[in-house]
């Protein structure tokens, strides 16, 4: 039987899974390991303080005093850091952790990003265990999760938040009674997905509308925001579009020129295909 947890997470999906165990009667949450009060991550949220808590940017430097508490049990959630082999086989029974994807697909970081941008209708949120393979371990739990075509990445994480608490309340309980071994995942089907970079903001108005829609959704707020230069070369940020098929005007234009401007501010964007209506943007201030 599980008694002892040491929680490492932060953001709001983190929150969700340390008020899940600060309120279970049946565990000592004996140690939590979140990011400082200044942290500038998305979707952050401001953990309490506490004797048991600790606030740093990495819990590998707290291995000690996770040695010291001899936990049976370890949860991660929305934590980036990629943890230590010595600090995830520490728990007597196992470590586990959250990752917002169909495993075995889309192991690795940027994830969501990555399955809005290349048009995914469904993803999911899945509970496994820790090995030695970056979220390569066994299946515990996967809920699934639609991706509508109006969805724009911060309702996808609102979602995950969702089957977060789903998750949370439906499999705990079998894990604390140490019910539940998981299912291994098949390797061989496994794919990847590289962390984003700052290049791969920029809009390339030379693809397809649909291709710059599904870009603009994949890091609108709280992440960077799609990328284009406007007529005078200063750089400008998406949050919010619209695909335009049946403008009757600059069909011949070349992509990536500003159709129209219009008194809301809205502006019309030629691409490869159609239009691209811009609905919330801002300008860049240059330094």
């Amino acid at each position: 039987m599980i008694k002892k947890v040491v929680f490492i997470g932060g953001l709001s999906n983190g929150k969700i899974v340390y008020d899940y165990l600060i309120r279970n009667k049946h565990i000592d949450l004996c140690l939590t390991i979140t990011y400082p009060d200044n942290c500038d991550k998305p979707r952050f949220v401001k953990f309490p303080n506490g004797q048991n808590i600790i606030k740093t940017y990495s819990a590998n430097k707290e291995l000690n005093k996770i040695k010291e508490l001899k936990p049976d049990l370890i949860i991660v959630a929305g934590w980036s850091e990629l943890l230590l082999k010595e600090l995830i086989t520490t728990p007597q029974y196992n470590t586990i952790g959250f990752h917002p994807a169909k495993l075995p697909m889309d192991r690795g970081r940027s994830v969501l990003a990555w399955q809005i941008e290349d048009g995914y209708k469904e993803t999911a949120l899945t509970m496994f265990f820790y090995n030695d393979i970056p979220d390569g371990g066994n299946i515990i739990a996967q809920e699934k999760i639609s991706i509508s075509s109006s969805d724009y990445i911060e309702d996808i994480l609102n979602k995950i938040d969702e089957a977060t608490y789903n998750i949370m309340y439906a499999y705990f309980p079998l894990l604390r009674q140490i019910k539940i071994k998981g299912i291994i995942q098949d390797n061989s089907t496994a794919s990847f997905r590289r962390l984003r970079k700052e290049k791969d903001d920029l809009i390339n108005w030379n693809k397809s509308s649909i291709e710059i829609y599904n870009k603009i959704r994949a890091i609108s707020k709280p992440y960077p925001g799609a990328v284009f230069y406007d007529m005078n070369n200063d750089k400008c940020k998406i949050w919010k579009a619209k695909i335009i098929n049946n403008f009757e005007f600059g069909n011949y234009t070349k992509p990536g020129t500003i159709i129209a401007i219009f008194y809301n501010n809205y502006m019309l964007i030629k691409t490869k295909d159609s239009f691209i209506l811009v609905k919330e943007w801002e300008k860049i201030q240059k330094n």
